[in-house]
């Protein structure tokens, strides 16, 4: 298999992972919607905006996700058919440094579960009981998709030291 089809295949994954960004944000935006309907007591009325927030989040991430890397095949391609030695280069490059950053991030975002935790246990306020329940699910779904991501980031790694070695 040529290095390209590597890179391609990793480019998809990123796709897909904003695919599944955007039907998170749908239907989080659904549920934004049907909390404002029929939602009748404080705490349930309190979801609607914090909801709202995460929809708008995730649907930009997932747009992000998958215009970035439609865009980025085929400038990948035509870097790699011009100095395939330097495109993986670079490639080993750009990859040591988002992997570095996996650890960091799961480790601010746990952070911010505990606080979502402690505005959900610690407050009687429907407001900041709903911002706690929805930053706790925005955390979630970080994590989900970091997770994936950090996976599939090692996994490209790995085969950018075999096409190396080669």
């Amino acid at each position: 298999m040529n290095f390209i089809d590597d890179t391609v295949n990793w480019c998809k994954g990123e796709i897909f992972e904003g695919k599944m960004s955007l039907l998170f944000g749908m239907v989080m935006l659904i549920l934004s919607f049907v909390y404002f309907k029929w939602g009748s007591t404080p705490g349930a009325r309190a979801m609607f905006l914090p909801l709202l927030v995460i929809a708008i989040l995730t649907i930009s991430a997932g747009i992000y996700l998958v215009n970035t890397n439609q865009k980025r095949i085929p400038r990948y391609e035509s870097q790699f058919k011009e100095n395939p030695q330097q495109f993986l280069e670079s490639e080993k490059m750009r990859t040591e440094d988002f992997i570095r950053w996996y650890p960091i991030t799961q480790k601010i975002f746990f952070v911010v579960m505990i606080a979502g935790m402690l505005c959900l246990i610690l407050s009687h306020s429907s407001i900041i009981r709903a911002i706690g329940i929805a930053v706790m699910l925005l955390v979630l779904y970080v994590f989900v998709l970091d997770h994936f991501s950090e996976e599939r980031a090692i996994f490209y790694y790995s085969k950018i030291i075999e096409h190396s070695l080669n």
